[in-house]
């Protein structure tokens, strides 16, 4: 009935319109404006078309093969964000070409080098795990000499030349203050992103003093200056006669202002403790195992994984909008800069024409793997722990971004879990025999 009035009421002039919709009103009981509504509706030439409407599909331009590659390639780099990602992507396919370790066809490897920051960052999310956990801190003021040692806010870094460095001392406690353990000294520059991990017996004062010698003598080019925390470790005398006798601008950071310590702050966490987690460390076997783990990831760090840099920051309302660099290794922004004597540049490119990325990796999870083994604790699975109530924690990002977020995997975690559950498993196997 509907249709047959549409079509009377869609060809007549006002006049009949106002008789048909009178009859329509009469024989459908609608009311008056609604059933003018019906009747103007044009969804019945719709319903008279039989012809099927045609869909269009979009070619998959990714497929599974390709994500694959891009998986193998993200894991290789230390699963690190996907704006880095993208233009690590050429050397990583030039150095694994060099050396032969890794196959890839030349469709993908023409897909993946045009391939997007944002498709990769889709591409990648049923893969992504979110891990972490926090330690414990260690730093202690030294009154006597902390008015002799100049402060450097965080907004004094902006125009630092290569060699001004940023340090922190990173504690392998597992949680326990009490008795003997290794550190790790970070150094980061501010201007080119070269870290440098080097592991400490003790925070004596002869332990650091050793520490920062290397250190001059490991970094590639000029050290100009260095910036701490206020820590006991580096506020004593002999680290400022360290300072004065090799002409080095020594600063500090406020007390209780981590932001004064920016660079090296993140650092800790994406250099050092995404590498060595939160275990305890203090025996022989572990200062083995992490000199040779920090020396391969002194070189994976600064010749293969992406920097980037902060250019900009500026307040619209509420937020805060910041623009970031294109994302380039430290060893590219060492070669750009002029300052850096060209020395120093030509042994830094005769090192990285020898280093095999995919060996590197290899020898990093396996030099990993020996040290969760003798490192993680052994847990029993029959010991009741009292569970506490979690703290309420408010986020200001989407739920979405902070469940697939890239750069919070945490791979050596993951497998220090499972080494965990297989000693828990054995365990029980061993009490059933």
């Amino acid at each position: 009935m509907i249709k047959v009035f549409r079509e009377r009421y869609r060809y007549a002039t006002k006049k009949e319109k106002i008789s048909i919709l009178n009859e329509f009103v009469s024989l459908s009981g609608f009311n008056r404006n609604y059933a003018s509504q019906v009747l103007r509706k044009k969804e019945v030439l719709k319903e008279l078309s039989t012809k099927p409407k045609a869909q269009n599909k979009r070619t998959i331009n990714y497929d599974a093969s390709v994500r694959k590659v891009l998986e193998d390639l993200w894991k290789l780099l230390d699963h690190i964000c996907s704006k880095r990602l993208v233009h690590a992507i050429p050397e990583t396919i030039k150095n694994l070409e060099r050396f032969q370790t890794y196959k890839i066809s030349k469709e993908i490897k023409q897909k993946l080098l045009k391939i997007s920051a944002s498709t990769i960052e889709r591409l990648l999310v049923p893969i992504r795990k979110k891990l972490g956990i926090k330690g414990t801190s260690m730093t202690k003021q030294n009154k006597y000499l902390i008015d002799r040692i100049p402060i450097k806010t965080f907004g004094e870094w902006k125009d630092s030349l290569p060699g001004f460095t940023q340090i922190d001392l990173i504690a392998h406690n597992g949680g326990n203050v009490f008795g003997g353990f290794f550190s790790t000294l970070c150094a980061t520059d501010v201007c080119t992103g070269w870290t440098i991990c080097i592991l400490v017996r003790d925070k004596t004062m002869l332990q650091m003093l050793k520490a920062l010698i290397r250190l001059k003598n490991v970094f590639p080019y000029p050290l100009l200056g260095i910036h701490s925390d206020n820590g006991s470790e580096f506020i004593n005398e002999s680290i400022i006669r360290f300072s004065e006798k090799y002409h080095l601008i020594f600063t500090r950071g406020r007390p209780y202002k981590k932001n004064d310590n920016p660079h090296v702050e993140q650092k800790n966490f994406s250099v050092v403790r995404r590498n060595t987690g939160y275990l305890r460390f203090d025996k022989s076997e572990h200062f083995e195992i992490l000199v040779k783990l920090y020396s391969l990831l002194n070189l994976y760090n600064n010749y293969f994984l992406p920097v980037m840099m902060l250019k900009e920051k500026h307040r619209i309302g509420s937020k805060s909008m910041r623009k970031y660099d294109i994302p380039k290794t430290p060893l590219q922004r060492v070669l750009k800069r002029s300052e850096i004597p060209s020395v120093n540049k030509l042994e830094i490119k005769s090192i990285y024409k020898n280093l095999d990325l995919s060996s590197i990796k290899n020898e990093i999870n396996q030099l990993q793997d020996d040290l969760i083994k003798i490192a993680a604790p052994i847990r029993s699975p029959n010991v009741k722990v009292r569970k506490h109530r979690k703290k309420a924690i408010y986020h200001t990002t989407p739920k979405w971004r902070r469940e697939f977020s890239p750069t919070s995997s945490n791979p050596f975690l993951q497998r220090q879990k499972m080494q965990e559950l297989r000693r828990a498993a054995e365990t029980v196997w061993n009490r059933q025999k």
